[in-house]
């Protein structure tokens, strides 16, 4: 009964930490001149990852025009 008292309990807290263990992720509505290769953009995407340790992950557009309805969207 005890083994399998511990089987549910020891399951259950696997189940329950996957969660707990994935990484945020951190959403950057910007420019495409600051995501090209040549921009700065992944350069700070490499450090702020390192720093915080988390996923960044760049929406860029064209336009302050096509951002503000991009984020107006969602």
């Amino acid at each position: 009964m005890r083994t399998l008292l511990y089987a549910l309990v020891s399951a259950t807290v696997v189940a329950l930490s996957g969660p707990a263990l994935a990484k945020d992720k951190l959403t950057v509505y910007t420019y495409e001149s600051f995501t090209a290769d040549w921009g700065p953009g992944p350069v700070v995407k490499k450090a702020f990852e390192a720093e915080c340790g988390c996923d960044v992950e760049f929406i860029s557009v064209a336009d302050g025009v096509a951002l503000l309805n991009r984020v107006r969207l969602e």
